[in-house]
């Protein structure tokens, strides 16, 4: 909550919330439909009994996709992890005011001087911190 904008706050807030709850629900109907298509169910046949009256079924093969699934998900999570770490570190160590929208708020020049009202999102965050990001990695 550091850095709602209090212009903005509620608003903002509620919106985080609500990418929240989706991020955290769409997943699990993703991984459950895969694995209902990717699961392959056993061959079973029914096999009379000596006396000719009893009857058994004897199931061979199939494969249960849940493991495998979960295994290649992880490997995607841990690489998805090493290769936006620093992306990431970086917008959190941005200050405080670059999240700030600046709504109404006026623009002073180097002399002081008042300018043209300040609107949009922050100087910082309009500079593109994705290209310096991408610029940064390269020249690290």
């Amino acid at each position: 909550a550091s850095r709602v904008d209090p212009a903005i706050g509620g608003s903002y807030m509620t919106l985080l919330n609500t990418f929240a709850n989706l991020g955290g629900t769409w997943p699990s109907s993703a991984v459950m439909y895969l694995v209902g298509q990717l699961t392959v169910p056993p061959k079973c046949d029914a096999i009379l009994g000596e006396d000719g009256e009893t009857v058994r079924e004897v199931c061979i093969g199939g494969r249960d996709a849940y493991f495998p699934l979960q295994l290649g998900l992880s490997i995607l999570g841990c690489l998805w992890v090493m290769v936006m770490k620093k992306r990431v570190q970086y917008i959190a160590d941005l200050p405080d005011d670059a999240w700030r929208t600046h709504i109404g708020e006026v623009e002073e020049d180097e002399n002081g001087e008042t300018g043209k009202e300040r609107g949009g999102g922050s100087m910082e965050m309009r500079k593109g911190w994705w290209w310096r990001t991408k610029k940064g990695r390269k020249n690290a």
